[in-house]
């Protein structure tokens, strides 16, 4: 009785090394590389992204704008963006006054998204980059009532007009 329980054991050892020999735990590494299926190595490239326009230096205009001017830096090409369009825009803002700097996009390395005409952006945005065209440079002089009129916004103050230099990196028409 004891006989038959050790050959048992034996033959149930047995088992366990011929499944575990045919499902390759036993095998060589070059016997389990082969079946394995052969890919190409992975490289993993960077995300490219076109790094902003050097960040331009802003003169302030000889005198503060009572209204809206815009002057063309650089031109740009293509259609001209209407309202309803997305401009995408590198800008820097200072006070007219006196040319302290109070905002850019270039710092932070990521482009402005606008929809024109929505309201989202100051008057002297919504009505200054109608017209504009990808890879142009605008130069935005707004009054103090197509800015932040009499509001407090820290650096800017009440009654502050605005000049801006935009660098018009793409426009997508609206729907």
């Amino acid at each position: 009785r004891d006989r038959r329980w050790g050959i048992g054991i034996v033959a149930a050892i047995g088992a366990i090394v011929l499944i575990a020999w045919i499902g390759g735990a036993f095998s060589d590494d070059e016997a389990s590389d082969a079946t394995l299926p052969t890919l190409p190595p992975v490289t993993l490239a960077p995300v490219v992204t076109d790094p902003p326009p050097p960040k331009p230096d802003v003169v302030i205009p000889t005198e503060l704008p009572s209204g809206l001017v815009v002057t063309e830096l650089i031109e740009g090409s293509g259609d001209g963006a209407q309202n309803g369009d997305t401009v995408v825009v590198h800008y820097v803002g200072v006070r007219s006054e006196d040319g302290v700097e109070f905002d850019n996009s270039y710092d932070r390395g990521q482009p402005f998204p606008v929809v024109l005409g929505t309201g989202s952006v100051i008057a002297g945005w919504d009505q200054g980059l109608v017209d504009v065209q990808a890879g142009g440079r605008y130069q935005l002089d707004i009054p103090s009532d197509l800015a932040y009129g009499d509001a407090d916004r820290g650096t800017i103050r009440p009654g502050d007009a605005l000049t801006f230099v935009v660098d018009v990196v793409s426009i997508t028409p609206g729907a």
